[in-house]
């Protein structure tokens, strides 16, 4: 018996583990997953990219604070591989009507970002920045760069090693972790069981009282369960008919080698940073370039939002290579023609776990002692550590988070009845 047992050994998963018991050092936490070690999921799929830059000031308060708490993780001699090489937005004028917002914000909260007009940034990135008269402009449905939008408190980082820290610290805490243990369902029983066949009834008090996992075993919780699933957790919570209000969506990564000049010339792109490589860039259609000088190389994907169905292909997504032909490759080719000669060296898959609005989902459904964290849509690596405070504020009972900037937070303004307003608009 566990007075707290939470599903998912992914980066929030790992993370609201280590604030329960940062909060409650007595309490006995353990961590399942179905993988065979943790990060094995999405998290280790992710772009691992990271910026202080959303058009929502809650979104934008929760990635600032975790930013700054890598930092810290960082300046006590443990490696995140951070890396500010900032956040580009090559912006047209679809795309900069929706950074309008996020703007405001940094600006609001003194966050640093430089913009650059057009020639500056066709100088020093080699990037065509005038398309609007070309065919293939009209045919994917953007136009000229209109701004560069430099959001300096962003940049890369190694998702790997995010999850090594919160796992070994975990560990070092007293955390108990259960790989390669896959939960099937969650165990719904009355508070007052009345030991009557066919329990439990409609009008009992319900609670979940732990998860049944793999093999017909089950795993208790005295306390509550936590689901930080991912994009699994609809699947889980449907069997009980609890809602997480967020769904699946599959999202490919293209690694593309830098193998000659004109690449090369991008990728070690002088001026916007101190290590003299090219920022994470956003294009329009939100098709995005990550560098990865380590690698030589970049990585590369887009924000297909309208036509991709919400579903789970499988534990392992594939990767599509007509995908990047077809989808990846006519935005980036089109501002960044030295692409067109190259194709991917390697790929992967992964899930984007999307909300309703683009802001995390964090409650409790009808008090029944089960937490729900999800919907990360795709910024769970750069938010995770406020995720983790916020989730486990609300599976102890407490009605406000401490980040580690110093503000605190009401945890129902993650949940449904008193949810902050105002959708994300830069889901990349």
């Amino acid at each position: 018996m566990f007075d707290y047992v939470i599903v998912g050994a992914g980066v929030v998963g790992l993370s609201t583990a280590y604030h329960i018991r940062r909060l409650s050092p007595d309490s006995k936490v353990l961590v399942v997953d179905r993988a065979h070690a943790p990060g094995s999921g999405d998290s280790g799929r992710s772009a691992a990219a990271f910026r202080a830059f959303f058009t929502n000031n809650v979104n934008l308060l929760l990635s600032n604070s975790s930013i700054e708490f890598y930092k810290s993780v960082e300046a006590s001699g443990y490696d995140l591989g951070l890396r500010f090489v900032g956040y580009l937005f090559l912006a047209d004028k679809r795309l900069y009507s929706e950074l309008r917002d996020g703007l405001r914000e940094a600006e609001r909260l003194g966050l640093e970002f430089k913009v650059y007009e057009p020639g500056v940034i066709e100088d020093s990135l080699n990037v065509r920045v005038r398309v609007e008269d070309l065919e293939e402009s009209q045919l994917v449905g953007v136009g000229d760069i209109v701004e560069g939008i430099h959001a300096l408190k962003a940049g890369v980082m190694d998702a790997g090693k995010l999850v090594e820290y919160y796992y070994k610290a975990g560990l070092s805490t007293g955390i108990s972790y259960a790989f390669d243990t896959e939960v099937e369902d969650l165990i719904v029983e009355p508070r007052r069981p009345l030991g009557i066949e066919g329990e439990p009834f409609p009008w009992q008090d319900l609670r979940v009282s732990g998860v049944r996992v793999r093999g017909g075993r089950e795993i208790r919780a005295s306390r509550k369960v936590v689901l930080a699933t991912g994009a699994w957790t609809w699947r889980i919570t449907a069997k009980a008919g609890i809602e997480s209000f967020t769904r699946p969506k599959k999202r490919q990564v293209f690694s593309i080698k830098a193998s000659k000049e004109p690449l090369r010339r991008i990728l070690y792109a002088r001026g916007f940073n101190s290590y003299n490589v090219a920022p994470m860039i956003i294009l329009p259609r939100k098709a995005y370039i990550r560098p990865v000088p380590e690698e030589g190389s970049f990585w590369t994907g887009v924000s297909d939002d309208l036509g991709r169905p919400f579903e789970l292909e499988d534990w392992d997504p594939r990767p599509e290579p007509e995908f990047y032909v077809k989808g990846v490759l006519p935005v980036i080719s089109l501002y960044f023609p030295p692409f067109q000669e190259h194709y991917p060296h390697a790929m992967w898959a992964g899930y984007y776990d999307y909300s309703f609005d683009g802001l995390p989902v964090v409650y409790e459904p009808y008090e029944s002692d089960l937490v729900i964290s999800c919907g990360t849509s795709g910024s769970g690596i750069m938010k995770a550590d406020a995720i983790g405070r916020i989730t486990a504020s609300l599976t102890l009972g407490l009605e406000e988070a401490e980040l580690y900037t110093g503000e605190t937070i009401k945890v129902k303004l993650l949940g449904l009845k008193e949810r902050v307003t105002g959708a994300e608009k830069l889901v990349i």
